[in-house]
Parts: structure tokens; C-alpha cells; sequence
């Protein structure tokens, strides 16, 4: 075994991922002392969002008390002598006794601190709307345990991000020019955290409290139920009679599954045990096979109806209905999946890939039979969110209530009225890293806020970019990506909505669009070298090397890389337009996706063979050509696709001959 191998086989999934950390966590320390003690209270704080949900508190106590649960949680699963000076003296007795004071004492000072926010809230008309001394020190509690509590579960990425921009907000006045401002006084930021409705309580949080929080929670009834078990069953019983079958079902299940839990790299984890060794042993090579389940994980996040938790993000920030943003993501997933699903089959064609014996593929009658009560559960969600347009909070209380219900009439039994408590404490532990990576995020919104930096950086932009729409796109692209680079996509797109996204309104943009663009980067960071934690988490379950993993995932991807400059050009992608004008983008944009996915695989309908490099680049440009919003261009491109199609058929055709002769 090659050293690199064995460095491969020692990555730690759990580390990729809060989510996934904060579950080995809880089993590790579920018989211990604190372990128990954190299990109750995410049960609290479960019982506490459902609450919410029908009862009513005052703004900043609402969302206050829900960061305190989070982290109180986050402190008990996470102790500080497992992030500071672990190397020397994690073993150290008397150490670990000395961190879990400072633990307990942080965890007192965070409720007192939520306290004296509410208090100063409660009475800012008493103060004619100017906090008093209780909120900096309310501040500079949250400041301290948010940064560290993000450290401990995201790593320092985030943390450093909201380091710089509290200089920039206190120090800005010393850098001058165009991005310079008056600069502000601590006392004046921790002020604005605490209390103001932009600081840290502000539009992340705000939605982490109402909203994710409960999506989360309809993940981990569908967990505990089963339902990932029955959506792999299903998506193969569709696809396994194909040569592609394996990957072809890794792409729909990762996709469902993706949709609704909104981490990319918990969803690799998650369906990645399963689907990978599954496509590796019908012949697909151990990089493709991680790519292949990078992409698929990563996309479900900008898959409607659910995405994540983005598209709820996007309801805040651009002021836009649910129905409107969840039309508008159509097509582009539509066509992310498209790509994904024609490199799996051109691979499945020029690769020794072999069928999946008849007995490996369940029968979908059966598939169907023993698990289409989650089908209902799924049909419930839909409904309420897009047919009936309940808010997306009580759709998925209601989703998450009818689980337990509808479950009643499964034979087997998968989930049980007892399992409730179980599901609760799950759904809070899941959700600590997105309050942390919220509550971080909301430091950085703050002070983007406090200081105007959005505009500023949107007139630099345009001054860099010469008022060149391309030049500003692409810019906002690498940037998203950068940011992305180790965050949650939550996290990076919170941060790109804040600073990005006003830009490009600047320049033109529907603000939809604009944040629509942010979002589909933010996600494909996740996939994007050197810091692809989707692609990391797939190549450990592969064991094989995370770069090339990395790097077959953006050739699997590269439709999604291309479709965010689509629509923002032209906006019938996004079904704002004539009929005609929608058709037309939609039948150009897949015969686009079709050709350079097939050209980044070097197939193109050429039977078992491989194209050459020289007529991939041809059909990969000609794919291009046909997704620019230009008729000339679409024409062209289809002649040339037409054209390759019946060059490679009589070509390798004629080569097959010669090679059974």
C-alpha cells in the first residue's frame, strides 16, 4: 500500500463536517454526565422550537433564547480542552477539569447575557431607542462565545472573516478612499450586536430560528424512519437495469436527500457508504465514483422544493414569495442534473463498467409497497409549501407531525411514538452548527450593515469591472467560491448575499437573480479545488486521492458552473418570460448541457469508445455556444453538434468493425 493511500484511509469524515462531528459526539459522551445533561437540553430546545411555532415571544428573546440553546449545546458536545493546546495536554486531568469550568462559566454568562438583551430591549422606548451599559457587556458576551463556539464546531475560517470585519467597522475610517467610512466606537458595535435587529439576532438567526431549525427537524424524522434507506431502494429499482444504474441512482437518491438536509458533505456521508462501494464494484473508477456523489450531494441544495436552506434565506433577503424562488430554480436544477446524469451514462459507456446482477436490483413494486407511506409524507410537505403556500415553518411542523401519524400504518414498524424524544434530541444536535455558522455570519451581516460596505464594495466592483456585466459575474463567481472555501454553504452565502449580491444588483441585476447567482457559487465551492469538502468527504469513502476527486467532480458539475451566467442573461430560464421565449431557452440549454457533458467525459454517442481530445474541445464548444442566449450562436452550435454526432457514429462505428473483424 502506497503512503497515499494510507493517508487516505486516515481521513476523518466527521471532522469535514459540524453536523457530522457534533453526531459522533453525542455517541461518544451519551452515557457520560454532560452528555446527558446536553441531551435533555436539546430536547428542551426542540420542544422550545415547536413552541414558537404557534406561541408567540418578542423578537430578540425569541431568537436569543434559541442561540443560547444552540451553543449551550454546541459548549457541552464540543469542550474547549478538545480545541485549545489538544497536542499537549488533552490527556492532563487537572487541564480538562480547568476547561469545563471555563465551559460551565460560559454558559452562565451566555443566559446572562440573553437577559440582559432582552432587558435593554424590552426597554429602548424607556431610553428613547439608545441602549444602555447592560448591552455592551450583553455584546461582548455574544461576541466572545459566537466566535469561539463557531471555531470549535466550523474551524477558524469564520471566525477570521468576522474578526476582519469588526476591524474593518471600528477601524474603517483609517483606510480612506471609496471603502472608507466614519469608523465606530466598540462600544457603539457590541451595542448593535446585542440589541439591534441587524446585529447578530438579525436576518440569519432570525431565519435559523423560524425556519431551518424545522427543516432540520423534518430531516431527522425521515432519518430515524428510514426514508433514506426506501429513496436509495427506490432510485436504483428505477435506474439499475442500465449500464449507468449505480451512479445513476447515486445522482436522483443524493439529490432527494440533499434537498432536505442542506449540508453536502453530511449528505455524502450519509448516502455516500452506500452508493460509492455500490458504483465502484460495477467497474466506475474509485475518483469518478466520489466525484459522481460530490455533485449529486452538493445540487440537491439547489434543488426545489426544499434547497436547503437557501431558498428560505432568500425569502428575507430579497422580500420575494417562496413560490417565486422555488419557479425560479427550476430549469437550472433541472439542467445541474441533466449534466451530472449524461457524464454518469458516457462514463458508464467508455468505462469498464459492468451491469448489476438482476438480483442486486430490488423490484420497484416492492420498493414501493413497503415504503410509499414516506411518499405521502413527502406529497404532505409539497403541498403545504407550494399548494396550499402555508408558511414554510408550519409546513414543516405539519410534515414533521404527520411522520409519527402516518407511520402508524407501516407493518414494519419503522418508527414508533416512542422514537419521538429520540427525533427531538437529534434535530437539535444537527442543528447546532447551522446556529453557529448563522450567528458568525450575522457578525459579518452587521457590520456590512453598520457600515454601508455593500454599497461601497458594489462601486468598486463596477469601477474594477469597467461596468462590464461578464467581468462582474465572473469576479462574483471566483469570490463566492473563495469565501465557500471551508464554510457551510449556509455561511458562504449569507456572506455573498451580503456583499456580493447588492453589487450586482448595481450593475443591473434583478435582485432575485442576483442572489440566485450567489447561491448556485456558494454551493459549488463545495466541489470547487483546493478546498472541496464534498469531494474530501467522498474520496475518504473511497480511498482514493481528494484532489482528483475534486477535479472529476467539476468536469461531472461543469453544467452548473455555466447555467448561473445563463440566467443572467437571459431570465426565461428562470420562467420570466413569453412561453416561447422559455421554450426556446430550455430546448437550447439541453442540447448545450447534453454536449459538454458528453465532451468532458470524451464521449459523444461514439459507442464503447473514447472521442479524442481535439473533437471533445469541439463538442464541449459547441455546447457552450449553444447555451449563450443568442440565436446565431445557438445555430451554430447546433450545426456543429449535428454535425460531430454523424462524424463520431461513422468513426467509431467503422472502428468497431474493424476491431470484431
Amino acid at each position: 500500500m502506497s503512503k497515499e493511500e494510507k493517508n487516505i484511509q486516515e481521513i476523518d469524515l466527521d471532522s469535514l463536517d459540524a453536523e457530522l462531528a457534533a453526531a459522533k459526539k453525542i455517541e461518544e459522551s451519551k452515557n457520560t454526565v454532560l452528555g446527558k445533561i446536553a441531551a435533555v437540553i436539546a430536547f428542551a430546545m426542540s420542544c422550545y422550537q415547536v413552541y414558537i411555532v404557534f406561541g408567540h415571544l418578542d423578537v430578540i428573546p425569541m431568537r436569543a433564547i434559541h442561540v443560547a440553546f444552540g451553543f449551550t449545546i454546541l459548549i457541552l458536545a464540543m469542550p474547549l480542552y478538545e480545541h485549545v493546546f489538544k497536542s499537549k495536554f488533552a490527556g492532563n486531568q487537572i487541564f480538562r477539569i480547568g476547561c469545563r469550568i471555563i465551559d460551565m462559566a460560559m454558559i452562565v454568562a451566555l443566559w446572562w447575557a440573553v437577559y440582559l438583551a432582552c432587558y435593554e430591549y424590552a426597554h429602548l422606548s424607556d431610553n428613547m431607542g439608545k441602549p444602555g451599559h447592560n448591552a455592551y457587556i450583553a455584546g461582548l458576551i455574544f461576541l466572545i462565545i459566537v466566535v469561539d463556539g463557531a471555531r470549535r464546531s466550523l474551524g477558524w475560517i469564520m471566525p477570521i472573516l468576522a474578526f476582519l470585519f469588526l476591524l474593518y467597522a471600528r477601524f474603517g475610517k483609517e483606510i480612506g478612499g471609496a471603502l472608507g467610512h466614519k469608523g465606530y466606537t466598540w462600544d457603539k458595535i457590541m451595542k448593535y450586536l446585542a440589541v439591534d435587529l441587524d446585529g447578530i439576532f438579525g436576518t440569519t438567526i432570525s431565519v435559523s430560528t423560524t425556519v431551518i431549525f424545522m427543516f432540520v427537524m423534518f430531516g431527522a424524522f425521515l432519518d430515524i424512519s428510514g426514508c433514506s434507506t426506501f429513496i436509495n431502494d427506490l432510485a436504483l429499482s428505477v435506474t439499475g437495469k442500465l449500464r449507468c444504474g449505480p451512479a445513476l441512482a447515486a445522482v436522483v437518491a443524493s439529490a432527494l436527500m440533499g434537498c432536505i438536509n442542506g449540508s453536502a458533505v453530511a449528505n455524502v456521508v450519509g448516502t455516500g457508504t452506500f452508493t460509492i462501494p455500490l458504483m465502484k464494484s460495477r467497474g466506475y473508477k474509485s475518483e469518478f465514483a466520489s466525484g459522481v456523489e460530490a455533485v449529486a450531494s452538493t445540487g440537491g441544495q439547489i434543488l426545489p422544493p426544499v434547497m436547503g436552506s437557501g431558498a428560505f434565506l432568500m425569502v428575507v433577503f430579497t422580500a420575494e414569495k417562496y413560490t417565486t424562488i422555488v419557479k425560479a430554480a427550476v430549469i437550472p436544477a433541472v439542467l445541474y442534473f441533466l449534466g451530472a446524469g449524461i457524464a454518469v451514462f458516457a462514463q458508464g459507456e467508455v468505462g469498464d463498467v459492468e451491469l448489476l446482477p438482476q438480483d442486486q436490483i430490488p423490484k420497484t413494486r416492492k420498493v414501493l409497497a413497503d415504503g410509499w407511506l414516506y411518499l405521502v409524507v413527502i406529497a404532505i410537505l409539497v403541498t403545504a409549501l407550494l399548494i396550499i403556500q402555508w408558511s414554510p415553518q408550519l409546513s414543516a411542523t405539519i410534515a414533521c407531525a404527520s411522520v409519527p401519524v402516518i407511520m402508524l400504518f407501516d407493518k414494519k414498524k419503522r418508527y414508533k411514538i416512542t422514537d419521538i424524544p429520540r427525533t427531538f434530541v437529534k434535530a437539535a444536535y444537527s442543528a447546532i452548527s447551522i446556529v453557529a455558522g448563522c450567528a458568525c455570519a450575522g457578525i459579518v451581516v452587521a457590520m456590512v450593515t453598520l457600515t454601508g460596505l455593500g454599497a461601497k464594495f458594489g462601486n468598486a466592483m463596477m469601477n474594477a469591472a469597467g461596468g462590464n456585466m461578464f467581468l462582474s459575474l465572473l469576479f462574483t463567481a471566483f469570490a463566492c467560491i473563495i469565501l465557500g472555501m471551508g464554510l457551510p454553504t449556509t455561511s458562504a452565502y449569507v456572506i455573498g448575499a451580503s456583499i456580493l449580491a447588492p453589487a450586482l444588483k448595481l450593475i443591473g441585476l434583478e435582485l432575485l437573480t442576483a442572489h440566485l447567482f450567489v447561491f448556485y457559487f456558494a454551493c459549488l465551492s463545495a466541489i470547487t479545488p483546493p478546498v472541496a469538502l464534498a469531494a474530501y468527504a467522498g474520496a475518504g469513502i473511497a480511498k482514493c486521492n481528494p484532489m482528483k476527486t475534486a477535479v472529476n467532480a467539476c468536469k461531472i458539475g461543469f453544467a452548473g458552473f455555466i447555467v448561473p451566467f445563463v440566467f443572467c442573461y437571459n431570465s426565461a430560464m428562470n420562467l420570466n418570460g413569453s412561453l416561447g421565449e422559455i421554450l426556446l431557452v430550455v430546448f437550447t440549454a439541453l442540447i448545450g448541457c447534453v454536449g459538454m457533458s458528453c465532451g468532458m467525459q470524451q464521449w459523444y454517442f461514439s459507442g464503447q469508445n473514447k472521442v479524442s481530445w481535439l473533437e471533445s474541445i469541439i463538442v464541449i464548444a459547441a455546447g457552450l455556444c449553444m447555451m449563450i442566449p443568442n440565436n446565431l450562436t445557438s445555430i451554430i452550435g447546433l450545426a456543429v453538434l449535428i454535425g460531430m454526432f454523424f462524424i463520431c457514429r461513422i468513426k467509431y462505428k467503422a472502428k468497431a468493425n474493424v476491431s470484431a473483424a
